[in-house]
C-alpha cells in the first residue's frame, strides 16, 4: 500500500457570517461523530476561541480527534499554514476540521486556500438563507464545482421537519442543530472550571446524521471501523 500524502487528508472548514450558531461546539461533537465512524480527525481552532474547544476536549477526549491552536494568522497565512498542516499530519489524520470566522477565510482566498469542502453554519430564517449564498459567491464556492453546504442551527423542533435539502446556487442543506440553550449559554452562566454540560439526545443524533453526509459527500476515508 502506498504512503499517506498531503493530498489524502481532507481539509473542511466550518464557518459562519456572524458569530452566535454554537459553530466551536457543533465542530467538537462533530469531530466526535466522525472518529466514531472511523475517521481520524484533527480540529484546528483558527477562531481564538481556544477556551471553549479546550474546556470541551478536557471534559470529553477521544482517541484520534486532536485539537491544533496555531495562534492568530493572518489571513495570507491560511493557505500555507493548512498544507503545511496536511503534510505534516499526512498517514496519521484522515480529516481536518477548521474552525474559521467567514471574514477572515475571506480575505485569506475563499476556497482557494485549500479547501475541500465548505459547512455555512446558518439561521433558518430567508435572510440567513440568502445570506449564505452571497458569502458562498464570494467565497469561490461555485468557481470550485459547489463543494459546500449549510446546517440550521438551534432549529426548534416543530420546524426541523420543514427544512428544505437544497438551497439556490446548489448549496447542499447538511441537515440542522436542535435548540441546545444549555449547550449555548454554558460559558455565560457555569462558575469558571465547572465541566461543561454534555449535549442532549437530539442533538447528538443530529450530529451523527451530518457526519454521515459529510463521509459520503466529501468523501472522507474510513481508517478503522472500531478507533478506540
Amino acid at each position: 500500500m502506498s504512503a499517506a500524502t498531503a493530498a489524502d487528508v481532507r481539509v473542511v472548514v466550518l464557518t459562519q457570517e456572524h458569530r452566535g450558531h454554537g459553530v466551536s461546539t457543533a465542530l467538537f461533537y462533530l469531530g466526535q461523530a466522525l472518529v466514531r465512524q472511523g475517521v481520524r480527525v484533527l480540529i484546528a481552532d483558527l477562531s481564538l476561541r481556544h477556551s471553549l474547544l479546550g474546556a470541551l476536549f478536557q471534559r470529553a477526549p477521544l482517541k484520534n480527534l486532536g485539537l491544533w491552536t496555531p495562534g492568530a494568522l493572518s489571513p495570507n497565512q491560511l493557505a500555507s499554514v493548512l498544507q503545511r498542516a496536511r503534510q505534516q499530519v499526512a498517514g496519521r489524520v484522515d480529516c481536518i476540521l477548521v474552525d474559521v470566522d467567514a471574514l477572515g477565510l475571506e480575505h485569506g482566498g475563499g476556497m482557494q486556500v485549500g479547501i475541500d469542502y465548505l459547512i455555512i453554519a446558518i439561521d433558518n430564517t430567508e435572510e440567513a438563507r440568502q445570506g449564505a449564498i452571497r458569502l458562498a459567491e464570494r467565497l469561490g464556492v461555485l468557481a470550485a464545482g459547489g463543494r459546500a453546504g449549510v446546517f440550521f442551527a438551534r432549529v426548534p423542533p416543530q420546524e426541523s421537519e420543514q427544512l428544505e435539502m437544497q438551497l439556490d446556487k446548489g448549496l447542499v442543506v447538511l441537515g440542522s442543530l436542535p435548540a441546545d440553550y444549555l449547550l449555548a449559554t454554558a460559558e455565560d452562566y457555569l462558575p469558571k472550571g465547572s465541566p461543561l454540560p454534555a449535549p442532549h439526545e437530539a442533538y447528538g443524533s443530529a450530529i451523527t446524521r451530518i457526519a454521515y453526509t459529510l463521509i459520503r459527500l466529501v468523501p472522507l476515508r474510513r481508517s478503522a471501523r472500531h478507533p478506540d
